[in-house]
């Protein structure tokens, strides 16, 4: 397994997934919350979800599903990416959840590939980072 600090596709996939994360949060321009606001969705929610998600439920579900791969995933990362976007369902339309389910898997990838949870951290803070700190850039 290679170290989650070597491998090739974490730093690229964080800037593209961090520009396409700008962009959405430019449309939602003249949304701007306050900075404890911003402190929990840009660093504690990200780092909790992955903890919980790549963490615990994501390696929790290998052994059920056998490390059965669809395509380049493993079942237990759909698995854990179809209830990473029912979860956002709680607080978020249908549309937000359906998109959250993408960068789940890709969060999930990465887990699978480093062993780590770090790396999905990282890019989860990111994008994050880049969803809510653009509209402030552009108002």
């Amino acid at each position: 397994m290679t170290p989650w600090w070597r491998d090739p596709w974490l730093w690229p996939t964080w800037l593209v997934g961090t520009f396409i994360a700008a962009a959405y949060g430019w449309l939602q321009a003249g949304v701007t919350p306050g900075l404890a606001v911003l402190a929990l969705l840009v660093v504690v929610y990200p780092v909790l979800e992955e903890i919980v998600f790549r963490g615990l439920i994501q390696p929790a579900l290998m052994n059920p599903t056998r490390g059965l791969r669809l395509g380049p995933l493993t079942l237990a990362n759909v698995l854990t990416s179809i209830l990473f976007a029912a979860m956002h369902l709680l607080n978020h339309p249908p549309w937000h959840a359906a998109l959250v389910f993408l960068p789940s898997l890709v969060f999930g990838a990465f887990r699978d590939r480093s062993g780590s949870v770090l790396p999905g951290m990282i890019l989860h803070v990111g994008w994050n980072a880049a969803v809510l700190l653009a509209p402030l850039a552009w108002s």
